[in-house]
């Protein structure tokens, strides 16, 4: 298997991309791209002002995130591509625009929509592997249903679902929430949070965990 110069598989990418894809409902775009050292130089101004974090793996993974987002927002052919952070650390997207922005160590990726195609969106990646067992504890609560998942892989799908569904609710109503605020039933497809917001869920488990969670529209 090959490489990049990096050290990560263009194969791994390639996976991605088509689970993306195949996860995506219609209306939403994706992408991905393997973190490079010098993506920090994809920030817009507006951008690099609002991400104040000087750690340079941190700079560089969120460039990554904010490249893919700018080819999105440039196939929606929306004229401003600056998506900045806000204060507690979630994308400010353009108006009219859905959309979600994750990372692990390896991989960035985004999704991005017209606001008549879904409510809000989010989307996480992690590690193909289980959780340590003090965070599995954490992430596992009663209220959630993982059918016939191993415990180790589901706490993992777990954390991604719920850190998409987090990304999801919180355009809608602002509420910071931990994992103990959102029930999610892998089986079902949704994800509520405690104060009720409920998104439809997708994940996926290749050489990655994807998950993403969106709502529909107002009215629909």
């Amino acid at each position: 298997m090959s490489t990049r110069p990096d050290g990560a598989s263009p194969e791994i990418e390639k996976a991605v991309e088509r689970a993306l894809a195949a996860l995506a409902p219609p209306g939403l775009i994706a992408g991905c791209r393997v973190i490079r050292a010098d993506d920090e130089r994809h920030f817009l101004p507006a951008e690099s002002a609002s991400i104040l974090t000087r750690e340079s793996r941190a700079r560089s993974a969120s460039g990554a995130g904010r490249q893919i987002a700018h080819e999105l927002l440039q196939r929606l052919q929306c004229a401003d591509m600056a998506v900045a952070r806000g204060l507690l650390g979630n994308p400010i997207w353009p108006e009219g625009i859905a959309g979600s922005i994750a990372h692990d160590e390896e991989m960035a990726v985004a999704v991005a929509a017209r606001s008549g195609a879904v409510g809000s969106v989010g989307v996480d990646i992690e590690p193909a592997s289980p959780l340590p067992d003090g965070l599995r504890d954490l992430v596992m609560t009663p209220r959630d249903r993982v059918g016939g998942f191993d415990p180790g892989i589901a706490g993992r799908i777990l954390f991604a679902v719920k850190e998409a569904a987090y990304k999801a609710s919180f355009p809608l109503d602002g509420h910071v929430l931990g994992f103990e605020d959102i029930a999610v039933d892998l089986e079902a497809g949704e994800a509520v949070t405690s104060h009720g917001v409920k998104s439809s869920v997708r994940f996926s488990v290749t050489a990655k965990i994807l998950a993403l969670a969106y709502t529909l529209p107002a009215g629909d």
